[in-house]
C-alpha cells in the first residue's frame, strides 16, 4: 500500500468522517421521533459506559502503535514495525475479552446503582460485545495509522457507521412495542454490528495489503522493549482517553440528579439530559470530523519528523492547522450559537433541545484547538501533557457542573457552561505545554484576526435577516440561511485573505487548480 501525504491522508479521513458524521445526525431524526427524549436518555446513559469500559481496553494504544510504527519504519526497521502490530494484537484481544465480561456481570449494578434507572439494563448488556471487536479493530487502524495509510480506516470508519446506523433504526423500531428499554437496548447493538462490519473491513484490507509479515513476536529481549515503548506511550494517552468518558459517566450521574434538585421530575429531568447529550452533543461534535481527522494524520507525521530532528517543520505545520481549525470552527460555534432553535426544530422537531446547544456552541472552537495540541504533543512523546490537562479540565468541569445545573437560573445549560469551560482550560493549557517544549507561540495576529472579521460579517447577516423576518420559520428557511451565512462567511474569508494560494495548493489533486483559479480571480493571495 502506497504511503500518503499528511494532507491527502488528513482530507481522506475528513471525507470519512463528515459521511459517518452527517449519517450520525441523520438518524437522530427518525431515531429521536421513534422513541422520544426519554428513550434517547437511556440510550445515553449507557453509552458513556461503554466508552468509559472500551477507552480502558484500547484508548491511547491506536496512537501509541502508530507512533511506533511510524518511527520505526523512519529508521527502516519493517520488521520492528510488524512486530509491534503482533504484540498489540494479541494484548488487545485478551483485554477486550476481559472488558466485555466485565460489563456483562456488573450490567445490573451499574444500572441500579449509578444510573439510577433499572432500565438501563438491557441497553448495557447488549453493547458489551463491541468492547472485544473495538479493541481489535484499534490495533489494526493503529497500523495503518503509522504506515500513513488512511484509506483501510476510512472505508472502515464509513461501512461501521452505515451499519450501525441501520442496525439502530431497524431495531430500535421492531423492538418499541415491547418497552422503550428495549428500544434503546436494540439501538445500542447497533455498537455491534457496527465493530464487526468495520472489523472485517480492515482484515481485508490487510490480507490483501501484504502486510501482515506472518505472525511473529520478536525475540525476548526486543519484544520486550517493544512492550515498554508500548506501555510506556499508551498508559498516558489512554488515562487521558479515559477521562472524557468518566466525565460523561459523571453527568449521566450527577446532572439528572442535579436537575430534580433544581425542581425537575424524574422523567423531566431524563429528557433534559437526553437533549443535551443525544442532541446538542451529537451537533458539537460534527467540526471535529475535520480535528480528529487532523490529529490522527499529525501524530505519525510529527513522530517521524522528531526521529529526523526537523523542528521547523513541526512548527510549520502547527500553524497551518490551528489556522484550518479556527477557519472551521469559528463559524460554526457563532452558527450553532445564534441558530440553536431553529437547528433543533429542523433536525429533530425539538426546538427546545437549542437551549443546551446555544450554551455549548464555545465548546466547537476549545474541542478542535485540544484535539490538535494534544495531536502534536503525543507526536512528541509527550503523552502525559495533555492527559494531565485533560484531568484538571475535567475536575474543572465536574465542580462547575454539580453548581450551576443545580441552580433553576441555569439548570441543563450549567453542563453546557462547564463543558466549554473545561475545553478552554485544556487547549489553553495545551498551547503552554508546546511553548514549553518547542518554544512554540501561536501567531494569532495572522490565524485569528482575519477568520475572526469573516464569522462577524457572517454574525451580521444572520442577525440583519432575524430583525427582519423574525425567522427562520420552518426547515427550509433554516437550510436557506445556513447556506446564506456559510456562503457569506466563505467569500469574506476570501476577500479578507484568510486563506492563501500556498495552502490551498497543499490541498491533494483540486487543490493547486483550485488556487490558481481563486487567484487568478484575486480572491487568495499568492
Amino acid at each position: 500500500m502506497a504511503r500518503q501525504s499528511f494532507l491527502h491522508g488528513a482530507l481522506v479521513l475528513t471525507l470519512a468522517g463528515l459521511i459517518s458524521k452527517v449519517l450520525g445526525v441523520l438518524y437522530r431524526i427518525p431515531f429521536a421521533r421513534f422513541i422520544g427524549a426519554e428513550g434517547i436518555g437511556l440510550y445515553q446513559m449507557a453509552y458513556p459506559i461503554y466508552s468509559l469500559v472500551l477507552a480502558l481496553s484500547t484508548a491511547g494504544v491506536p496512537v501509541a502503535i502508530s507512533m511506533l510504527v511510524a518511527e520505526k519504519r523512519a529508521r527502516g526497521d519493517h520488521a520492528g514495525a510488524n512486530r509491534v502490530f503482533w504484540l498489540a494484537l494479541v494484548l488487545l484481544s485478551f483485554t477486550g475479552l476481559l472488558m466485555t465480561w466485565i460489563l456483562v456481570r456488573s450490567a445490573g449494578y451499574l444500572a441500579v446503582r449509578v444510573l439510577h434507572d433499572p432500565r438501563a439494563y438491557y441497553p448495557l448488556l447488549v453493547i458489551s460485545p463491541a468492547i472485544f471487536l473495538g479493541a481489535v479493530m484499534s490495533v489494526f487502524r493503529g497500523f495503518f495509522q503509522g504506515r500513513q495509510v488512511m484509506g483501510p480506516t476510512a472505508r472502515s470508519q464509513v461501512l461501521e457507521q452505515v451499519v450501525r446506523v441501520g442496525t439502530i433504526l431497524a431495531l430500535s423500531w421492531w423492538l418499541l412495542p415491547l418497552g422503550i428499554e428495549f428500544a434503546a437496548a436494540g439501538a445500542t447493538f447497533g455498537a455491534v454490528t457496527g465493530a464487526a462490519a468495520g472489523l472485517l473491513v480492515l482484515v481485508f484490507s490487510f490480507r490483501r495489503g501484504g502486510t501482515s509479515g506472518g505472525f511473529y513476536l520478536g525475540e525476548p529481549e526486543g519484544k520486550l522493549t517493544t512492550m515498554r515503548r508500548l506501555f510506556g506511550l499508551a498508559v498516558p494517552i489512554s488515562l487521558g482517553a479515559l477521562v472524557m468518558p468518566v466525565a460523561q459517566t459523571l453527568d449521566a450521574f450527577v446532572v439528572p440528579l442535579r436537575l430534580q434538585d433544581a425542581g425537575y421530575s424524574i422523567s423531566e429531568a431524563t429528557q433534559l439530559f437526553g437533549q443535551l447529550s443525544g442532541m446538542a452533543g451529537t451537533l458539537i461534535n460534527l467540526p471535529s470530523v475535520l480535528t480528529i481527522a487532523l490529529a490522527t494524520a499529525l501524530v505519525p507525521m510529527i513522530s517521524g519528523a522528531v526521529v529526523h530532528g526537523r523542528t521547523e517543520a513541526i512548527v510549520s505545520r502547527l500553524d497551518g492547522v490551528i489556522k484550518l481549525t479556527l477557519l472551521l470552527c469559528l463559524p460554526v460555534s457563532v452558527g450553532f450559537y445564534l441558530l440553536s432553535g431553529p437547528i433543533c426544530g429542523l433536525l429533530y422537531n425539538l426546538p427546545a433541545a437549542g437551549v443546551p446547544l446555544q450554551a455549548l456552541a464555545p465548546a466547537v472552537l476549545f474541542l478542535g484547538l485540544y484535539q490538535v495540541t494534544a495531536a502534536v504533543l503525543q507526536g512528541l512523546g509527550k503523552p502525559g501533557k495533555p492527559m494531565r490537562n485533560l484531568i484538571l479540565a475535567a475536575i474543572l468541569k465536574l465542580a462547575v457542573n454539580y453548581y450551576l445545573v443545580g441552580q433553576p437560573l441555569f439548570g441543563i445549560r450549567g453542563a453546557a457552561l462547564a463543558t466549554g469551560l473545561a475545553f478552554a482550560f485544556a487547549s489553553g493549557m495545551n498551547l503552554v505545554a508546546l511553548y514549553r517544549e518547542l518554544r512554540y507561540r501561536v501567531p494569532w495576529e495572522t490565524v485569528l484576526l482575519k477568520p475572526l472579521a469573516a464569522v462577524t460579517i457572517m454574525a451580521a447577516l444572520i442577525k440583519v435577516y432575524q430583525w427582519q423576518t423574525g425567522g427562520p420559520h420552518g426547515g427550509l428557511e433554516t437550510i436557506g440561511l445556513i447556506a446564506l451565512s456559510g456562503m457569506g462567511y466563505g467569500l469574506s474569508a476570501l476577500l479578507l485573505g484568510a486563506v492563501e494560494q500556498r495552502e490551498l495548493s497543499l490541498i491533494p489533486r483540486v487543490g493547486p487548480r483550485l488556487a490558481t483559479w481563486l487567484c487568478n480571480l484575486r480572491l487568495v493571495r499568492g
